[in-house]
């Protein structure tokens, strides 16, 4: 039906067969363009669905940009949320927004985030990002259509790794047995998935089988022959009494010779940027769309730049100011490193690997969260790697499994999807049945950056800390988290590490103490070349009050902006401030906590977490405890009820007022308060 005037019924724009592969080719190099311009983005799914995307958008399913909303469209629903950045352009060739714009992919407030959000863009039918969802969503909404006796038909794009997941064929069940005949799913066949060929990782075949075994009609094509794909979705059309699932042949990367059948090229953007054998310059010239020329692609790019420009700089302008800058490393002293805090984690399960009783089970991202050091430098370690694939909750349930027979598990996937979409899973075989399963909740808080809400896990303190028998950790830098990933597999139940993914100050060393249970307490000294020599630290047990004016209590990241937020206030303010560094949540250090509310009778808790989730333990613990001979101020610095987005990741700090300088503002506030 492609592109029709809602009001009129008329046809605004269709294409032949080689207009839609100029088209496709042309998608192609904006997309390859718009990942550069970001520095990061799914460079080899995003080609391999383009064919497909072009045919849907601009041939196939009757919609009108100038109506988003209109309710007898054809939906499409893109369960792999990574492959946004070919949406976008779909969306903008068909006429949703201008073109151009998609090079802002990524960027803070463009709306153009890392995985689709509807709420942002016209045209978007669902947010998405975490596997294995779509088909459900597009199976309501199928629904919907039968019992409203509407004739729109619904599509969902689905990846082949993603097949992992159980939800999936759940929902396939589902499908059939209704007999959603309005009902298509594509699935990009491209064979790879993030740690390596499908086969390997968890093996598909025979694909066309399953599928038909679940009451499917099954079509199987070359996901890149245009006239191919234009007939199996009239086939799909005319079939009746059942869904139908058209299996697409594919290659990652197509069109980008470094790219193709590349594994390395799932989540990254050329390596060389501009110009290089692995570079935008060397994929337009692959890609072959003459409009493309130096000038253009320099126009695009500028659009990027000047608008990332414009986000710096209100960015800047929302951060607190005070007599000079005190940003890290903005001046010649109180220099700090910078360190992925994942690293720690890697270098843990490394050594942990000695034990032959320690098991890793990787769910397609074990370099990303360093679960692969388990094994990268002793591949003899590898029968003790069990590769579970995109499946979390099966993941669980196979580490209860090697748990209850005396073996030590640890599990992790991204943090969000480790501790959410598992979490029944946690709960009643983990926690209730207290096996020793060990997860890495890995990439938590807003760090993530780009990948944006979906990716970014904001709720899991709360998801795990009421849950019985669990033990939490939250480290604060690299060389913590690793102090506490042994900590946990020395310890006999289910217990969690979180940690951050990209690089944050390291403000501690491998003299600096910590006891697990214990909260450190942290004390700003005076300036020093060193950041980390600006401080002394001291476990709780071993402190004597110096009777401060105020107490930071923070946790994760969060605690080298305390550190930072206690230096600005003595140097701006005079004001001498205890800072509790509380690594471990799960059995959480009451009297350090009930001592500074006594001392001090000043709180603030700070969070890289939806607000309260770590406060609100806090506050629990002073509500319980504390004798209230004295009043007591307290107020929590967190992310305010909201999701996370697209950005980078010290671009996101600020913007969601979790910086030191935000930190220093409410205490000076609050200060002022208690003393009127």
């Amino acid at each position: 039906m492609s592109i029709i005037d809602s009001k009129t019924g008329k046809i605004k724009k269709d294409y032949t067969l080689e207009q839609l592969i100029e088209k496709a080719r042309e998608m192609r190099a904006y997309n390859i363009i718009a990942i550069t311009a970001a520095g990061s983005g799914h460079t080899g799914g995003t080609l391999s669905i383009m064919d497909i995307t072009a045919a849907l958008y601009l041939k196939y399913i009757k919609h009108d940009p100038d109506n988003p909303t209109w309710e007898d469209r054809d939906r499409v629903f893109w369960s792999v949320g990574h492959k946004a950045p070919a949406l976008y352009i779909a969306l903008a060739e068909a006429g949703y927004f201008p073109l151009e714009e998609t090079v802002k992919l990524r960027k803070l407030w463009s709306g153009f985030e890392g995985h689709p959000n509807r709420l942002k863009l016209p045209g978007l039918e669902l947010s998405a990002g975490s596997l294995g969802q779509g088909l459900g969503v597009a199976i309501g909404c199928a629904l919907n259509a039968k019992l409203e006796k509407k004739d729109y038909r619904v599509y969902t794009i689905l990846g082949d790794g993603e097949l992992n997941e159980g939800s999936l064929w759940e929902a396939a069940m589902c499908a059939s047995h209704y007999k959603l005949d309005n009902l298509i799913a594509i699935v990009d066949r491209n064979r790879l998935q993030i740690d390596g060929p499908t086969e390997e990782v968890m093996c598909l075949e025979p694909l066309l089988a399953k599928w038909q075994a679940f009451g499917w009609h099954t079509l199987e094509i070359d996901g890149h022959d245009m006239s191919q794909i234009l007939s199996a979705l009239d086939e799909a059309e005319k079939i009746k009494d059942k869904p139908t699932v058209i299996i697409a042949h594919t290659v990652k990367g197509k069109g980008v010779s470094y790219a193709e059948n590349i594994v390395d090229y799932h989540g990254i953007a050329p390596k060389d940027g501009r110009s290089g054998k692995e570079s935008l310059d060397q994929a337009l010239q692959d890609i072959k769309d003459p409009q493309f020329t130096k000038e253009k692609v320099d126009h695009l790019l500028k659009i990027a730049s000047d608008y990332q420009s414009k986000v710096d700089k209100k960015v800047e302008d929302s951060l607190p100011k005070f007599s000079r800058n005190y940003w890290w490393n903005s001046s010649p002293s109180m220099q700090v490193k910078m360190e992925p805090t994942r690293n720690g984690f890697g270098q843990a399960i490394e050594e942990l690997g000695k034990d032959e009783k320690v098991i890793a089970l990787g769910v397609d991202i074990t370099s990303s969260i360093r679960m692969d050091k388990f094994y990268a430098s002793h591949p003899e370690r590898k029968n003790r790697f069990f590769e579970i694939g995109i499946a979390e909750a099966n993941m669980t349930l196979v580490a209860s499994g090697l748990a209850k027979e005396g073996k030590i598990p640890f599990i992790g996937p991204y943090g969000v999807f480790a501790t959410g979409r598992n979490w029944d899973q946690l709960r009643t075989t983990v926690c209730y049945n207290n096996y020793n399963v060990k997860i890495a909740d890995a990439h938590a808080g807003i760090s993530v950056g780009a990948d944006g809400a979906t990716h970014q896990a904001l709720e899991d303190i709360s998801n795990l800390y009421y849950l019985p028998n669990m033990h939490l950790t939250v480290p604060c830098d690299s060389i913590e988290t690793e102090k506490a990933t042994h900590a946990i597999a020395s310890i006999i139940g289910p217990a969690v590490v979180r940690y951050a993914r990209e690089a944050t100050p390291v403000i501690t060393t491998q003299d600096t103490p910590y006891q697990f249970g214990l909260a450190n307490i942290i004390r700003y000294r005076g300036e020093r070349e060193n950041f980390m020599e600006a401080f002394e630290t001291k476990l709780s047990s071993h402190y004597t009050s110096e009777n401060e004016d105020l107490t930071l209590i923070a946790c994760g990241p969060m605690v080298a902006e305390a550190m930072r937020a206690a230096y600005i206030l003595k140097e701006e303010y005079n004001l001498e401030t205890r800072i509790l560094n509380i690594h471990t949540l799960k059995p959480i250090d009451k009297k350090a906590i009930i001592k500074a509310v006594e001392d001090t009778n000043m709180i603030i808790t700070i969070e890289e977490h939806q607000v309260g989730g770590f406060g609100n333990i806090i506050a629990g613990v002073i509500a319980k405890n504390k004798k209230y001979s004295t009043p007591l101020l307290l107020d929590m610095v967190g992310v305010e009820d909201r999701f996370g987005e697209s950005g980078a990741p010290w671009e996101l700090t600020k913007v969601f007022g979790l910086t030191a300088e935000h930190v220093a503002k409410r205490a000076k506030e609050l200060y002022e308060k208690k003393n009127r």
